[in-house]
């Protein structure tokens, strides 16, 4: 009786949300749209009994799933549904017709609660736990660094190969060079070098390493030396013995009662001299072994007897050793290579500070059976009281043993398993499909989605039918077939052709006694192409329709998709579409890039590129598919030596390209010069080769930012070439069109998808199984058979059948309205005598015929029992090869749109410097040796204090007016000036180290301390106020404001308010700036209140003259209008006069505004009073004005007005 548990239909509104429970979720029947409805459950506490015991937040819910495309899905998906019922709390009903939402509103009991907790969680989304397994980890291990035993900080690394490849070659090092040289040349005859052995050890060094068998008891403590020694005495001993005897061998058969006709007089002399030859060689140095020695062994011999007894001697006994003993050391160096490589990866990765993707598994599982195991656990159950592993079906070992130990059985928390075992088709990644079964075996509640909400119903029945036609659909029983129903919405779905409704599921019957497997292709292939020209067609008369749910729509290109299992029938399907004239784009994501033809293309490019003086070199590039030159092409630049130069001077040329600005601008100049693009466009293929070149370009491009030189990018190259790793997301293929084309998919990569039609023409083609590599059935543990046994490779082989069929599930269950699966009588190989088939080694076949072994008669047997409403045959017989000819579209003439309306680009951030530019650079004209005047004026924001003012040269007088001059000095000044405390004395040390730091000489420090001692003295005014009197606390330094301009101004608009209201200004010439709308900002030097007023200071160090008496009034007035500080000073005032507005209560400006103070720090002198001080306080009428025309509320003339 079987053990197997029975799932339960699964109601997602009262499945209890505790403990262990496994869900199966046949494909179609909405996994994710349940996932959002429990995950809706948890974070309301929602089901009753059923709920887990308390609400949860979106950070306390773990999702893991296995792809980072799948994780962005459904926090997409549970965002969405979050939004949607916060949504029907507040309006008390749902707008949508999903009856999710009304079961779930039932059980609410306070929804205005509930929409509050919904919005909260809905703000929290970007924080919800939604995980990668890896990501998962990876977190676990870097929050619970103390538990888990690792490092805080680890360098997480994509690829692993290099330290691989160099672990192995130190492998290869210590155990092969001390080799003797026999020895040696025993080992490579396996493996060539140490990267043919990291090529077959290579998927043993991560995950479970599997059990190795086949290896002898004591081969871990043999050494090599001792086996190969053990060998070659072997077979010395049989080669002795035959010498001894070869003479008497003959006679021995012939008078024995062998079969004369296995032993025939024509070919025992041969053997027995071919053997002789080769036992008297003296000195053994190779295991192999004549290909007839097996033919005189005791137990052949036997087997041969069937006219009377066989002949006994003890050579046919010795030879029958030898030839069952193990002749190789390859176990011996497995036995210990596959642990001590992994061991030296690790130790290395540990050294390094650095891990590999699985190693975050690896140390996560690690961690939780160290003796804090449960503590780490108990840490992770808490912050994550409830977990859904989403696509367990892909989970492995590992990872299972990570969420047993986690969860277990704990009452007080969740661990929902999700998944599908008949769509675990992961295994080349490395899942294990043993770990499902055996954690179903584990968890006592089992439950099942049993409605199809993705195809029509007739697909639905003929896809239960042909998998029920099975007592082990997939071979194991605890992966069983449950039937499925269609969703009540489907049941008007239909492909309707030429007016006659298509079944769902059609067979494409190959005529014949048996089929070889290209033969078998080939036929697919022509009808597959056949088939999609014929609905194309239809489609564009309106005589092809999908219909669904009463809407309609005409069959076109994208409707249609074709699944294979590999780029090759991938190629083959493509080839015979083009032949029909059908575009189409081949879509995968097990392709690496480096893989193509483009790779190697480029590889000899980039060679001859380097090196173009080689002759050999540079033909080869010129012969590959990117030139395209023809054998006669390349004869005549042989015998064209002008020719011939010129292309290597071409091609020397593009190096040095290469080396100034990069590998991709040189593969462009490249293409544009040679049109490579153009003559790939117009070639069949062209646009899938002309991706993978770009592809690879912008590769090379990225990678050769990190190597050093040109050959070191050649080299990374080639050894993509050699090992490409189609796991890494930047190698895999991009999609070389988006338009409306005829798709390909691998059927790995069409998981998860649906497609209205579906091809899989070669449906029956398979892999034999090579590798042992195979399970235990008993407690499920991976083994590996090195010598591949016949009962090994049994067991191995079912598990590959296992996977077809799930291939196949996969594959049919796509289809939303129809698919076409090809059939034939496959051969293997020669065609068999016996009329038997290999067709029930593939998936369909095993199906089909249950199983069992037969010949064409029992496949159309097979086929026509499954035939009904929803289930057709069409045998193949002549298929029509003419074009698909697609309807003209009246040409749409093109023609540039006219662009009509106004750009307002007006809104930008400007400054004073920007609305005076053009007046500071009306008249200048530079000599050659101006270079300052010159920077400055192009670039105004740099210093307006000191433009145009050249330095005459250096002077040794020391004073004020000779210390130097320029936008670096006024700088510095202000750099003083902003830290200085200006009652505090002035300490001359601290002077010089800052003179020293900004290049200046120290000699000025002490008449800067005299400087600026004598500017904090000296009276500002009338009534006595120096800076030295105003405390710290009433100073504001740098005090950086924005203006808003909320209406355009131009300059007109400000040049006559600002001459109305201010004489200075009304001396100005116009202002000249494009009109300006948005932000004005500034800097105001300082900003000091003395006596309950405020005041602004401007430090200028502009040089007016030799002396302070230069400084008059009159000259301050000069230099103001000449670099327009007039309206430098407005501005201030408007932005300390809106500053105060805000900061002071009942301000008004004649009460608080002071005035504003430009200091002209050279002309400051007590003995000249009022020299270097220029002081004004702007009318109040003129602020206000000013306040609204950048406000734009009301017109100047009304302010003043009112005023």
């Amino acid at each position: 009786m079987s053990d197997v548990i029975q799932a339960q239909p699964l109601n997602p509104y009262t499945l209890p949300l505790y403990q262990r429970r496994l869900i199966e979720a046949s494909a179609g029947t909405g996994k994710t749209y349940t996932i959002g409805l429990l995950y809706l459950r948890l974070l309301l506490g929602l089901g009753g009994e059923s709920a887990f015991y308390r609400p949860l937040s979106v950070e306390e819910i773990l999702v893991v799933t296995f792809t980072d495309a799948a994780t962005d899905e459904l926090r997409a998906r549970i965002r969405k549904n979050i939004h949607e019922l916060r949504l029907a709390c507040i309006r008390h009903d749902v707008e949508s017709s999903d009856n999710a939402y009304h079961e779930l509103l039932k059980q609410i009991p306070n929804k205005e609660l509930a929409a509050q907790w919904l919005l909260e969680a809905e703000r929290q989304m970007d924080e919800a736990a939604i995980y990668t397994i890896h990501g998962f980890c990876q977190r676990m291990l870097a929050n619970n660094a103390f538990e888990s035993g690792v490092l805080f900080e680890q360098v997480l690394i994509q690829d692993e190969y290099e330290l691989k490849k160099r672990v192995c070659a130190d492998f290869w090092r210590r155990h092969c060079y001390p080799l003797s040289y026999d020895v040696a040349n025993a080992v490579s005859q396996i493996w060539s070098g140490p990267e043919q052995l990291l090529y077959e050890i290579q998927p043993y060094l991560q995950g479970e390493m599997p059990e190795i068998e086949g290896v002898a008891l004591d081969s871990e403590n043999e050494s090599v030396k001792e086996r190969h020694q053990a060998v070659i005495e072997a077979i010395n001993k049989v080669k002795a013995r035959w010498h001894e005897h070869h003479h008497e061998v003959e006679a021995w058969i012939t008078a024995s009662g062998v079969d004369k006709r296995s032993y025939s007089s024509r070919f025992l002399p041969k053997w027995i001299e071919e053997i002789t030859l080769w036992a008297s060689t003296l000195e053994t140095k190779s295991y192999q072994l004549p290909d007839c020695l097996v033919r005189f062994s005791q137990e052949t011999l036997n087997e041969k007897a069937t006219k009377g007894p066989a002949p006994e001697h003890i050579l046919f006994v010795e030879i029958e050793r030898l030839t069952k003993q193990s002749l190789t050391l390859r176990d011996v160096i497995l036995a210990n290579a596959i642990p001590e490589i992994r061991q030296g990866i690790e130790n290395e990765k540990m050294r390094r500070g650095e891990m590999g993707f699985d190693d975050l598994l690896t140390r996560l599982d690690r961690a939780l059976k160290r003796e804090s195991g449960e503590a780490l656990a108990q840490a992770i159950r808490e912050r994550y009281p409830v977990a859904m592993i989403d696509e367990f079906q892909d989970t492995d070992p590992q990872q299972y043993r990570i969420f047993d130990a986690i969860y277990g059985e704990y009452e007080n928390s969740g661990l929902l398993f999700i998944g599908d075992p008949k769509q675990a088709i992961y295994a080349f990644r490395g899942a294990d499909i043993f770990t499902y079964i055996q954690a179903r075996k584990q968890t006592s509640h089992h439950y099942t989605l049993n409605t199809n909400w993705r195809s029509a119903p007739g697909m639905v029945n003929a896809v239960n039918k042909l998998f029920m036609c099975s007592k082990a659909p997939f071979l194991f029983e605890h992966i069983p077939f449950i039937e499925v129903s269609s969703a009540e919405k489907n049941q008007d779905m239909a492909f309707i052709y030429h007016d006659e409704p298509i079944s769902p599921f059609n067979f494409w019957l190959a005529e014949g006694e048996s089929v070889s497997t290209g033969n078998y292709e080939q036929i697919m292939a022509a009808q597959c192409a056949a088939q999609i020209r014929d609905w194309l067609s239809a489609g564009d008369q309106q005589q092809a329709w999908l219909i669904e749910q009463g809407a309609r729509k005409a069959v076109t290109s994208a409707d249609i998709m074709v699944l294979v299992r590999s780029r090759r029938e991938a190629i083959l399907i493509r080839d015979a579409l083009n032949l029909l004239s059908i575009q189409s784009v081949f879509l995968s994501n097990r392709e690496s890039v480096f893989e193509t033809n483009e790779a190697k293309d480029l590889l000899w490019l980039l060679q001859a590129v380097v090196t173009p003086e080689k002759e050999r070199v540079l033909r080869a590039s010129l012969a590959s598919r990117l030139f395209g030159f023809s054998a006669r092409q390349i004869d005549d630049l042989n015998r064209n030596e002008a020719d011939w130069n010129s292309y290597v001077e071409k091609f020397a040329d593009y190096y040095v390209l290469w080396q100034k600005r990069g590998v991709l601008p040189m593969l462009r100049k490249i293409m544009m010069d040679n049109q490579i693009a153009e003559n790939l466009l117009a070639s069949i293929d062209g646009e899938r080769r002309l991706t993978d070149i770009m592809h690879i370009g912008e590769l090379l491009q990225e990678t050769s930012l990190q190597l050093d030189s040109e050959h070191a990018l050649i080299r990374w190259l080639a050894q993509q070439i050699s090992h490409p790793d189609a796991q890494s997301e930047s190698q895999q293929m991009r999609l070389e069109s988006d338009r409306n084309l005829v798709r390909i998919c691998t059927i790995h990569k069409s998981k998860g998808l649906e497609y209205p039609i579906v091809c899989l023409p070669f449906a029956c083609n398979y892999q034999e199984q090579r590798g042992a590599l195979y399970h235990d059935r008993e407690k499920f543990h991976a083994k590996l058979d090195i010598f591949s046994r016949p009962e090994s490779l049994r067991l191995a082989d079912e598990e590959r059948l296992a996977e077809d069929l799930r291939l196949l599930y996969v594959a049919l269950t796509r289809s939303k309205f129809c698919c076409y699966v090809g059939v034939a009588p496959l051969v293997k190989g020669t065609k068999r005598k016996s009329g038997l088939t290999d067709l029930h080694k593939n998936a369909l076949g095993y199906l089909l015929q249950q199983g069992e072994e037969g010949d064409s008669e029992l496949l159309h047997q097979s086929i026509h029992a499954l035939l009904d409403d929803n289930i057709r045959v069409t045998t193949l017989d002549n298929i029509s090869a003419h074009r698909y000819q697609p309807q003209l579209m009246a040409e749409t003439k093109l023609e540039a749109a006219i662009f009509k309306r106004q750009i307002h680009d007006n809104w930008r951030i400007t400054s004073y410097s920007g609305l005076t530019y053009q007046h500071s650079n009306r008249n200048y004209h530079f000599d050659l040796g101006d270079i300052e005047a010159l920077v400055q004026s192009i670039a105004p924001g740099l210093d307006t204090d000191a433009k145009g003012e050249k330095q005459q040269g250096e002077v040794d007088e020391n004073s004020i007016h000779h210390f130097p001059r320029g936008a670096v000095a006024g700088t510095f000044l202000h750099s003083l000036l902003e830290v200085l405390d200006f009652s505090q004395p002035i300490d001359e040390l601290w002077i010089q180290g800052q003179l020293t730091a900004q290049g200046f000489d120290e000699k000025w420090a002490p008449l800067l301390v005299t400087w600026m001692e004598t500017l904090f003295h000296t009276p500002l005014n009338s009534q006595g106020l120096c800076l030295a009197d105003i405390p710290k606390s009433q100073q504001l330094d740098e005090l950086q404001f924005y203006l808003p301009i909320e209406k355009e101004v131009s300059s007109a608009q400000l040049t006559q308010l600002i001459s109305q209201f201010d004489p200075l200004s009304k001396r100005c010439p116009t202002l000249q700036f494009q009109q300006v709308e948005g932000m004005l900002k500034g800097f105001i030097d300082l900003v000091f209140s003395w006596e309950g007023k405020y005041y602004v200071v401007d430090y200028k160090s502009n040089w007016l003259g030799e002396s302070s008496e230069d400084y008059t009034q009159e000259a301050m007035m000069n230099a103001m209008m000449d670099h327009r500080y007039d309206l430098q000073y407005q501005l201030y005032t408007l932005a300390l006069h809106r500053f105060l507005q805000q900061r002071i209560p009942d301000y008004d400006y004649r009460t608080h505004f002071g005035g504003i103070y430009y200091l002209f720090l050279r002309g400051i002198d007590k003995e000249h009073p009022g020299n270097g001080v220029y002081a004004y306080l702007l009318d109040e009428a003129f602020v206000l004005a000013l306040d609204s025309l950048f406000t734009g509320k009301s017109s100047k003339s009304d302010v003043v007005g009112e005023k």
